[in-house]
């Protein structure tokens, strides 16, 4: 990110699960409203589900077309890992993707 973009740090301390998730989308619409970037960080012992998934998949595309840049803050690991694994979601995974959820190709 260039030094003149403005991110926006979102961590959250509770579960991003079904029960939570409505929250958590507020508040990552207003930032990616408000700001041009956007870091997401999830810590490895949350509890997660597939909610998180589409909540962060949607919000890509949403930032991918209102010019807006969403990111992990670190790579998936612990149950965000195991969520988008048994998902299914790294299997077949695009470079894109691969990128966003492990930061692979990241330097």
């Amino acid at each position: 990110m260039s030094s003149n973009e403005t991110v926006a740090v979102l961590s959250w301390d509770e579960s991003l699960t079904l029960r939570t998730i409505s929250n958590h989308c507020d508040e990552l619409l207003l930032a990616l409203n408000e700001k041009s970037a956007v870091a997401i960080d999830i810590s490895d012992d949350q509890p997660v589900d597939l909610t998180l998934i589409q909540l962060i998949e949607s919000a890509r595309i949403f930032a991918s077309t209102s010019g807006k840049k969403l990111t992990l803050l670190k790579p998936a690991a612990g149950h965000l890992r195991d969520v988008l694994e048994r998902g299914g979601f790294l299997q077949n995974i695009s470079p894109e993707d691969s990128n966003f959820w492990l930061h692979d190709g990241v330097k």
